[in-house]
């Protein structure tokens, strides 16, 4: 045998061994079936794989468990039905061979008796999690996250392509319907904790740089954006309700994941083989160094961390018990310009260290009384930190600090749940939080190098809140049903009690349409500053605001949703947000719906601000189907405001209008059809926020910038638009599963505008605009 004989013949032996082990990447599909209003599971339910020829179908077992066993790598529709129960699809589940598939899958009792009907089988993508949810919410998709281009796995990101939802570049802080991303509230197995962002509150309150949360460890999840169920407290714009996974119970498996930005390590699997209990835990280390040049000047140099669990105990009869957490810590400086010649702004002569850090850990017991109550208890702890200090240049070449930010506050919570199922037509949720808050702040602030440090505060102490909510839904016929609710709290920090109401009611009047209304009365705490902020007079520290009252808002919100296929939808959401006791300063144009961020604020505010959203959102949406899917989303909205002078004016984040377009496509390589390659684009165009217009000769004698408070946010960035990309090819192979992955946000490399700044040397105010790129590519692999 010649050379080239021989040659051909080793490409020959490894084509057939790479085939042969194709042929053997096999792997299981598996999970429990479960009603979803009393999670008693179901044997006998008909799972049913839709795509295989011939069909493959299995019945789950006596603890309502089902195993499909040596599928092919791919994607997959599943349907699952038991009778008296609607029947659901989950589409499109993505078996690899690197891991096991592992689903629970919930399904709705019909409201009257089975006669001689089919009903149609309905999407799990289409309505969220809580059954209790009607109006306005969407269930995240963590693959979906992964799988959008712009998404790069963070919940944020993944939430601005929706309708209603308006993101920007450099922040994952999300505007919900026109409110400030501070009003957003996050939940963890039913806790509420901080927000669990990289960098959280450095540039905006209610946003940060990248979620702490990895994908590897999230379930699917729900996304509201108003008129949210009677169990959701102390959120004004949105709630993200987090769910986490449980880990594999029967088989260890690991994933690495090595990209530009970091290292992901994940491990699943059982304690001990052959029992129930099992552990998943996560770590990411990320440095943006490789990066910096595409990153603003003051964002470079940034790293973080993060570290995430969830063990789970399964006790038989006594329930279940899960311990879970999630741990961050963050850490980002700049230093000043090393050649003078570059100084222009204070940034170039100013150096500053921020630390951040934020954990939540909690025990939930779980426990089915009977087959129509169960009991959901939790004990959790959270907590978040933060230390910013910033330094400036003085004349004499010393320094001096300006800003000198610490404040740690610790919570502890404990939830009470308790759900029964009267009968199919009538389902109830109650129950109650209890949470104690201690805390410790110091904001110093100097604004020349001349002047006094201002104490803005400094206080240590504790406080809490007690919520109490209950919740019915009325299925009064398979078309018509009706949530009834109601929510209270007492908020111990300045002593108010709330009642808030909620109801929504839905009408299925043909097979594939629906109507909804909706009404919910909520609101929201400010950030914890604002309400210890002070002043000394004389002896005494006077802190005006202790007692000031939450901004409320009551959420009106209509939808039509029609079906236009197994995996097309539509809907429209008209909605009215109506905004009252908002606090604001007498006599002036401030109010705190404009809040973006403000850490040295101790004026006087009063509750007599109001404020008024009204838009429409659209999404036409086809779920992954055949390789491909698309989401059309677009929102126009009006956000006005009415501060402490009582004239009526846009708000910071009327935007007025935002649209995207997402598509994408998978494509099954040809001759290796357990192999995807997949391409993903997101088109975005938004309104620019409102602004205050520049006072420049304010500005040229205070030598920094000064706004015309008087005409506040007449003026408005520019418009901005995007486009992001991001492709990927996993490949199966016996053993493991391994994915290229590229993500690229801002492909068109667009600036974006950050505001005014003073130059110095000029004695100008000029606007600042800066390009923010994020591209990653990544390797993953899974065993």
């Amino acid at each position: 045998m010649n050379r080239y004989s021989r040659i051909q013949a080793i490409i020959l032996f490894h084509l057939f061994s790479i085939c042969i082990s194709a042929q053997n990447a096999l792997q299981t599909i598996k999970g429990t079936v479960r009603d979803a209003y009393s999670q008693v599971t179901l044997p006998g339910a008909t799972v049913t794989i839709m795509d295989t020829e011939p069909v493959i179908g299995i019945t789950t077992d006596i603890n309502g468990e089902f195993r499909i066993k040596d599928i092919k790598p791919g994607r997959y529709n599943l349907k699952i039905s038991y009778l008296g129960y609607e029947p659901l699809i989950i589409n499109e589940v993505l078996v690899q061979s690197g891991k096991e598939v592992i689903l629970t899958v919930e399904l709705l009792e019909t409201a009257t008796a089975l006669q001689e009907v089919e009903i149609k089988a309905s999407s799990n993508k289409e309505n969220a999690i809580n059954p209790m949810a009607m109006v306005s919410s969407r269930q995240l998709n963590m693959e979906e996250a992964s799988r959008y281009a712009g998404g790069i796995d963070d919940p944020s990101r993944l939430a601005s392509s929706f309708a209603g939802v308006a993101g920007s570049l450099s922040s994952n802080a999300i505007v919900i319907r026109g409110n400030a991303p501070k009003g957003l509230l996050w939940r963890m197995e039913g806790i509420e904790i901080p927000n669990p962002s990289h960098f959280a509150n450095v540039s905006t309150f209610g946003g940060g740089g990248i979620t702490a949360l990895s994908s590897h460890m999230l379930g699917n999840s729900d996304f509201y954006t108003g008129a949210f169920p009677s169990e959701f407290g102390n959120a004004l714009s949105g709630v993200f309700d987090m769910r986490i996974r449980t880990g594999n119970n029967e088989k260890r498996e690991h994933t690495i994941k090595a990209g530009i930005i970091g290292l992901d390590f994940a491990t699943e699997g059982p304690f001990i083989k052959g029992k129930k209990s099992s552990y998943l835990l996560n770590y990411r280390y990320s440095t943006l160094a490789l990066i910096s040049p595409l990153l603003p000047e003051n964002a470079q140099g940034l790293r973080y961390q993060d570290l995430s669990f969830k063990f789970n105990f399964p006790a038989g009869k006594a329930g279940a018990i899960t311990a879970w957490g999630l741990f961050s810590s963050d850490h980002t400086g700049s230093a000043i310009k090393e050649d003078s010649a570059d100084w222009e702004f204070y940034q170039d002569i100013e150096s500053d260290e921020n630390i951040n850090g934020m954990g939540a850990a909690g025990i939930n017991h779980k426990v089915i009384l009977s087959d129509k109550t169960y009991i959901n208890t939790a004990l959790a702890g959270t907590g978040n930190v933060i230390k910013w200090q910033r330094d400036r240049l003085r004349d004499d070449g010393q320094l001096f600090r300006v800003d000198d930010i610490f404040q740690s506050d610790t919570k502890y919570t404990l939830s009470f749940l308790v759900n029964h199922k009267f009968s199919a037509a009538h389902i109830n949720r109650t129950g109650f939080n209890v949470s104690l808050q201690n805390y410790n702040i110091t904001l110093l602030h100097k604004s020349t190098e001349a002047g006094d440090y201002e104490t803005v505060a400094r206080d240590k102490g504790s406080s809490g809140m007690v919520q109490f909510y209950t919740q019915s839904r009325l299925n009064l016929t398979n078309e018509l049903s009706l949530n009834t609710g109601l929510h209270s709290r007492y908020f111990l920090l300045n002593k108010e009690w709330t009642i808030e109401p909620r109801a929504s009611i839905k009408w299925k009047f043909r097979e594939a349409q629906s109507v909804t209304l909706a009404y919910g009365l909520h609101s929201r705490s400010e950030p914890l500053g604002f309400y210890l902020a002070g002043r000394d007079y004389l002896s005494e520290r006077v802190q005006p605001n202790r007692y000031m009252k939450l901004a409320k808002a009551h959420h009106i919100v209509f939808s039509y949703e029609r079906s236009l296929g197994q995996y097309t939808r539509l809907r429209i959401e008209p909605y009215i947000q109506q905004l009252f006791d908002v606090p604001v300063i007498a006599n002036s144009s401030f109010s705190l719906l404009n809040l973006e961020m403000d850490w040295f604020f101790n004026d006087s505010l009063v509750n007599t601000g109001t404020g008024r959203n009204t838009g429409i959102d659209i999404t036409f949406e086809k779920f992954l189907s055949n390789g491909t899917y698309y989401l059309i989303t677009g929102s126009l909205f009006d956000a006005r405001y009415k501060g402490g002078d009582g004239v009526i004016r846009n708000s910071r984040f009327n935007k007025n209008y935002v649209f995207n377009f997402l598509f994408g496509n998978e494509w099954s390589l040809p001759g290796k059809n357990d192999n995807l390659l997949g391409l993903n684009c997101k088109f975005t165009l938004l309104g620019g926020d409102r602004i205050s217009p520049v006072d420049n000769e304010a500005s040229s004698k205070l030598k920094d910038v000064v706004y015309d408070e008087q005409h506040a946010f007449s003026e408005r960035k520019p418009a901005v638009y995007y486009l992001d990309f991001s492709a990927s090819w996993k490949k199966n192979r016996q053993k493991y599963s391994s994915t290229w992955s590229v993500q690229f946000i801002n492909l068109l490399f667009q600036k974006e505008f950050y505001g005014h700044r003073y130059n110095f040397r000029t004695g100008n105010v000029e606007p600042l605009r800066e390009i923010v790129v994020i591209p990653n590519l990544s390797y993953r692999i899974d065993f």
